[in-house]
């Protein structure tokens, strides 16, 4: 299982060499996707690689000359990685509008990265909305449209169903490690669980599904480890982001156990299936429509607070660590109405604010308070 874990946290500390080296053995174009909601399963089905971009656990430095401050980290994070020739391994970049933030970053990017392929997707906020459905629609087949002038090759029905079931067997496999993860929480750390998720958003799924296939063989071989003395959490948040893995050590360090999350680099990349016996783009459609709810959908059938009561009850947590990074307009105006709602539920929450700092000892003085007033509470 180490030799396993020492491949997935490679690809992620050092996806510049990784990359670089599987664009030179494969000749494939490499497409950046910008988080969150880009249907990677289009981008494969025309032949190139989708790669999520993160900004890393590091001080942003050159992005500050073209980006205000008060842009979040992950948005001048990403960009600060192009500026440093640490993303030369992309021919293109795919782009949401999850903020706003992210809809002027890609004109920032267009003009400092003019030799790369762009294209923007607008998704619906209104999931209940009667247009939604075709609008999303559109927006998939523009972007399919785009990719097809970009490669000069049709991208055919069957090569998205493959594709779709490609990254279906990837999520089913995910799923399955999250199963074992939520029976006994102490055979992985939270931090472990990100790697293998991110090192996915990374890889090519198929072999990253190979890996994950041996690794959840291996782990469901070992033999239950008990930590009675340690109280469950859930991290939930970091919309975007990939948590630095200090603060995940962190949270555990402190008494804390991580039985499940709620973030983008965890259960929110594959919690929701895209089915196989449907048209292809219609399934993209609804896997987005049907996808786990946060701040920017409006779904009064999808809400986001139900959805994390149920999360905690479903995995037994005693609390909820809520990521936040800094500047997210997005999530702050959800803060109020969250914390209230999940309090009145009887679930304490811990809000963090996160940002190119790093884990810092004031967040370290918080985690112990809370994991001391959880341990009280279990008492």
């Amino acid at each position: 299982m180490n030799e396993l874990m020492d491949k997935f946290n490679w690809v992620v500390k050092d996806t510049n060499a990784y990359l670089t080296r599987w664009k030179k053995q494969t000749g494939k174009k490499i497409m950046g996707c910008y988080p969150m909601y880009v249907p990677e399963e289009i981008i494969h089905a025309a032949g190139l690689l989708p790669v999520t971009i993160f900004a890393k656990d590091e001080p942003v430095t050159l992005a500050d000359q073209h980006m205000h401050r008060y842009v979040c980290h992950v948005v001048r994070g990403n960009f600060d990685l192009s500026l440093k020739n640490r993303l030369d391994y992309l021919d293109g970049v795919v782009f949401t509008d999850f903020c706003l933030t992210v809809r002027m970053a890609s004109s920032v990017w267009m003009v400092n990265n003019p030799q790369l392929f762009y294209h923007q997707i607008f998704t619906p906020q209104n999931m209940v909305g009667d247009q939604t459905p075709q609008s999303l629609t559109r927006q998939f087949v523009r972007l399919k449209k785009a990719l097809e002038d970009y490669t000069g090759q049709e991208i055919t029905q069957d090569a998205l169903s493959k594709s779709i079931a490609i990254y279906q067997e990837n999520r089913e496999l995910l799923c399955q490690l999250y199963k074992l993860r939520q029976a006994n929480p102490e055979r992985f750390r939270a931090r472990d669980i990100a790697m293998v998720v991110a090192a996915g958003m990374v890889m090519p799924k198929e072999e990253h599904s190979t890996l994950l296939a041996q690794l959840i063989e291996q782990a469901g071989a070992l033999a239950p480890q008990q930590a009675e003395d340690k109280v469950r959490v859930i991290i939930s948040g970091a919309f975007c982001d990939f948590p630095q893995p200090g603060l995940l050590n962190m949270i555990e360090d402190t008494g804390a156990l991580v039985c499940d999350d709620d973030i983008f680099v965890g259960r929110r990349l594959f919690n929701t299936p895209t089915a196989r016996d449907k048209e292809p783009i219609q399934a993209l459609v609804e896997r987005y429509l049907n996808d786990l709810p946060d701040p920017n959908k409006h779904n009064p059938d999808n809400e986001w607070v139900p959805y994390l009561v149920n999360l905690v009850k479903e995995t037994k947590a005693q609390g909820i660590v809520m990521l936040v990074v800094k500047y997210c307009e997005a999530h702050q105006f959800d803060l109020p109405y969250l914390s209230k709602e999940l309090t009145a539920a009887g679930i304490p929450i811990l809000i963090i604010e996160t940002n190119d700092s790093g884990a810092t000892e004031q967040m370290r003085t918080r985690l112990q308070a809370f994991t001391e007033m959880l341990i009280s509470r279990r008492d």
